[in-house]
């Protein structure tokens, strides 16, 4: 069984978004994110909308794609996060999960997303294209697993996805997909380098950088435990006597731990406590 849980929480100075996943003993496997916002408009909405399978949806019309944009219908049953701005619904499914306990995600990937301009859209890739604001649609409508998502990317057919407009900007966005296995996987179109997809075997994600460097980053904090690293304090000598400075708080499994708010340190500091999470022997209900 798969869970899916959603918290907006405003906070006066961030535009962030972080995603974990908990797998318990008994094969249960919940998710849950937030999504801070430092500067919410009034005049946007946010709604949770269902759909049924059959639902068909269709893609912004692009500049050198002559006749019927691309669209696609869902496979599936979903349930959604979507908004509207000024009234008009807007293209990007924030986050979602379909019938068949597969879950998709966006958030920000600030300075290193870069899309397909639109006009370079062209020919055969007309049939199969959508802006970075549906890609999160297309997953949840279109596929059962992670691994069904890894193989059309392997293998190219997953649609090419080029820079649309939401909320009058194009949205730097990646995505992370998980399914009711608890396996997962990280989307990301990094500036550069095209198209990049990654196992998360950690069940984190935050926002940028890439999800390499946050993986890379970990290795920075080798000896976060559980329990207390050992009680003998610090040890010194002064005029031939030894002194040992013994802890008097507990805690020190986890010193060093980071409690800023950028992005790195959110990925750092949610790892060490939800991977704990992972022992609890029932999670069949959030």
């Amino acid at each position: 069984m798969l869970g899916f849980a959603i918290l907006v929480t405003l906070l006066t100075m961030s535009d962030s978004c972080q995603e974990i996943r908990i797998k318990a003993k008994d094969g249960g496997v919940v998710l849950g994110r937030s999504m801070e916002f430092s500067d919410l408009r009034d005049y946007v909405n946010n709604y949770v909308v269902t759909e049924p399978s059959g639902t068909k949806h269709e893609a912004p019309r692009l500049p050198n794609c002559p006749g019927d944009p691309f669209t696609f219908s869902n496979r599936f049953k979903t349930i959604t996060y979507k908004g509207t701005f000024r009234g008009e619904w807007l293209n990007t499914t924030a986050d979602g999960i379909n019938d068949a306990g597969l879950s998709a995600s966006v958030l920000y990937f600030t300075d290193y997303a870069e899309y397909i301009d639109p006009s370079d859209i062209m020919g055969t890739a007309c049939a199969n294209s959508v802006p970075q604001t549906m890609v999160t649609t297309y997953i949840l409508a279109t596929y059962q697993t992670v691994e069904q998502v890894r193989s059309d990317l392997e293998s190219g057919t997953f649609p090419a996805v080029w820079a649309g407009y939401d909320l009058g900007y194009v949205p730097p966005l990646h995505y992370n997909i998980i399914d009711k296995t608890g396996a997962g996987l990280v989307l990301e179109h990094v500036k550069g380098q095209g198209v990049k997809w990654y196992d998360n075997t950690v069940g984190v994600i935050t926002n940028s950088p890439p999800y390499p460097w946050h993986m890379d980053n970990l290795r920075n904090y080798p000896r976060f435990q559980r329990n207390d690293n050992g009680r003998e304090g610090f040890k010194y000598s002064s005029l031939g006597d030894d002194y040992s400075l013994a802890p008097q708080w507990t805690g020190s499994g986890l010193l060093g731990l980071p409690g800023d708010y950028t992005s790195p340190s959110r990925f750092v500091k949610l790892l060490p406590f939800f991977h704990w999470l992972q022992h609890l022997p029932l999670l069949t209900t959030l």
